[in-house]
């Protein structure tokens, strides 16, 4: 009888073949929670980062990031206007690219691109339909994480129009920023060639209602409640006649 070529094995957990196999199925747990874990971690875990700085040497600006492994979402403003301009892009290393107000279009047209090192965020904004560039340099004053509440998470995430179907579809993305604060993303079209499109910021008190508006859209207000979402919009002039963003979600 051939003799099994694992008996002569030495086990390096003990001598006693049934309880190694079940303290290495306790270590396989135990690796695979903590696996689990760190992957809920960086989901529920984001850098934010908080600036101060200046535009072309004489316009001051603020500006906040917050970085989720290579994405990058949130906003500024003129300290002069305080109005807050979305900002959309990717970090690589120490490089940032930020599309300043993105439409459904990814090719990069007016925003950011810079180096962020040692506290220090500089390079330059340009507005490629003008031929326009300036030198912008920004110092981080707070640079810190944010855990992610169950609140939040329970907001955030894409909700889709409960009439959607293979000839209409209708979504919405909410994606949390800082404090009340979210950037939303509304898309949608038909079988027919009618589309709509708007990305912007909303602020939603309690976590619950917020009102956008902004050029050639006058108002959208957006409720949110137990999974639910509903839209309303006056003066939108960004979809067709046939695709309304107006409606009720179900988040996905």
């Amino acid at each position: 009888m051939a003799s099994n070529p694992l008996r002569f094995i030495h086990s390096p957990l003990g001598g006693n073949p049934k309880k190694d196999n079940e303290t290495m199925r306790n270590l396989i747990l135990i690796l695979l929670g903590l696996i689990i874990t760190l992957d809920l971690s960086s989901q529920t875990n984001r850098r934010i980062v908080q600036f101060s700085g200046i535009v072309s040497e004489k316009y001051p600006i603020k500006m906040t990031l917050t970085i989720q492994n290579d994405k990058v979402l949130g906003f500024y403003y003129y300290e002069k206007y305080k109005s807050k301009i979305l900002l959309s892009g990717q970090i690589q290393d120490t490089k940032i690219t930020l599309n300043e107000s993105p439409d459904y279009e990814s090719e990069f047209k007016i925003g950011f691109i810079g180096d962020f090192k040692d506290k220090m965020f500089a390079g330059i904004w340009t507005d490629k339909t003008k031929a326009k560039t300036l030198n912008f340099k920004v110092i981080a004053d707070t640079d810190k994480l944010m855990e992610i509440t169950s609140q939040i998470s329970r907001i955030e995430g894409t909700y889709e129009n409960v009439v959607s179907s293979e000839k209409y579809i209708s979504s919405i993305d909410l994606k949390y920023i800082l404090d009340d604060l979210f950037c939303f993303e509304i898309s949608n079209g038909t079988e027919s060639g009618c589309v709509g499109y708007l990305k912007g910021l909303i602020k939603l008190t309690n976590l619950t209602n917020g009102i956008y508006s902004g050029d050639s859209c006058e108002e959208i207000k957006i409720s949110v409640s137990s999974n639910e979402l509903a839209l309303t919009e006056k003066s939108c002039d960004l979809h067709g006649m046939r695709c309304p963003f107006e409606g009720k979600y179900k988040k996905k």
